[in-house]
């Protein structure tokens, strides 16, 4: 069973990827969760606020904490544009540990993976430029 957790009390509704938003996973530790649908929202871009969308700017690195009992492994998946999609390299994270991850220069930062082998697996963003 896998779940996540989209919208934290300070949540404004927006759907953004920022700072204080959650994912959460208790999937198997061979299954992945995906951040960007499950928890950070959209990673595109940083919005200075809900209804500013043409003010946003592409999001260059995201700060993660693992907010969870045991080590998380995390994968970024980035693109020049729409339609293509990398996979960079799996980063591990120690609990209570934090972690910069951005997409390649000049990519669009579609989504983080997460997965671990814990029972409940959690990243907390902690910082979006």
């Amino acid at each position: 069973m896998g779940t996540s957790l989209s919208h934290d009390a300070d949540d404004t509704g927006d759907d953004r990827v920022s700072a204080g938003r959650t994912c959460r996973s208790a999937l198997h530790a061979d299954q992945e969760l995906s951040c960007g649908t499950h928890g950070f929202g959209d990673l595109r871009y940083l919005c200075p606020t809900h209804d500013a969308l043409r003010r946003c700017s592409t999001t260059t690195q995201v700060g993660v904490r693992n907010t969870g009992p045991s080590t998380v492994y995390v994968t970024v998946i980035h693109g020049p544009r729409r339609g293509e999609r990398q996979q960079g390299p799996e980063r591990e994270i120690a609990p209570g540990h934090t972690a910069d991850l951005r997409p390649g220069q000049g990519d669009l930062l579609f989504d983080l993976t997460l997965r671990g082998a814990g029972p409940v697996k959690s990243l907390t963003v902690v910082s979006v430029r």
